[in-house]
């Protein structure tokens, strides 16, 4: 496996988005592009994404639909990738919109001065 591989913002975002919208492991993604095996762990933390836990399923349990079987939609894999897109997008400005109301809630009290407009019209 290589090690420091340095790669553009667009490469590493297209192999997270290979990586998120896939069944394939981290190892697996790390071995097929030369990477360190953290390199993926690291670079979901560096571009505030979330890993798959929350998204696909890594293993099929029992109980679990099995989608090969009941659905034959030829588009069904572009879609799915779509939904962990859009999601991912999602998580993204949650994220942002946290991040702005926590520097605003410590403007307000570092400056002691109500930052936030107070609803209704005087």
């Amino acid at each position: 496996m290589g090690r420091n591989v340095k790669k553009s913002k667009e490469e590493s975002l297209e192999i997270l988005r290979e990586y998120l919208t896939t069944y394939q492991s981290k190892r697996s993604i790390c071995i097929k592009y030369g990477l360190d095996h953290n390199w993926i762990s690291r670079n979901l933390i560096k571009f505030a994404v979330g890993d798959k836990k929350d998204g696909l399923p890594m293993k099929k349990l029992p109980g679990n639909v099995d989608f090969e079987k009941n659905y034959h939609d030829s588009n069904r894999d572009d879609l799915l990738r779509r939904i962990r897109e859009l999601e991912i997008e999602l998580r993204k400005t949650e994220m942002a919109r946290d991040a702005y109301d926590e520097m605003i809630r410590l403007a307000e009290q570092y400056y002691n001065l109500p930052i936030r407009k107070k609803s209704g019209a005087k």
